[in-house]
């Protein structure tokens, strides 16, 4: 039995099997409609791709001829703060040795669901 056989009765059994997983199936309904939608999508895209299109040029007024540091920015605002240069205590690589530990507060509602009381 070769590769060529056993993927051809694979795919008979499939297409025998497709009408009723269709009729009972959800899951099987709404996947062939989004891989249908997602076929035809994909067929679109190849058929209108840019490349049919041939290249489109800017009007020059339109870009900066040059990106200095009033760029995007208003007239008078400063420049960006500087980036702190302190090393976090928690980071890849590094030992946590030196980092302390401590419990959660007593009452910590982080990760729970509201009391039933609060409606």
């Amino acid at each position: 039995m070769s590769a060529v056989t056993a993927a051809r009765g694979w795919l008979r059994r499939m297409a025998t099997a497709a009408p009723s997983a269709w009729h009972y199936d959800r899951v099987f309904r709404w996947s062939a409609i989004g891989a249908g939608v997602a076929l035809a999508a994909f067929v679109l895209r190849l058929v209108d791709s840019p490349a049919s299109h041939g290249s489109s040029s800017v009007p020059a007024a339109s870009v900066p001829t040059s990106l200095g540091p009033s760029y995007g920015t208003a007239a008078g605002s400063s420049p960006a703060p500087p980036v702190s240069t302190v090393v976090p205590k928690i980071a890849p690589g590094r030992s946590l040795d030196g980092v302390a530990i401590t419990p959660t507060p007593e009452r910590d509602p982080f990760g729970t669901a509201p009391p039933a009381t609060h409606r």
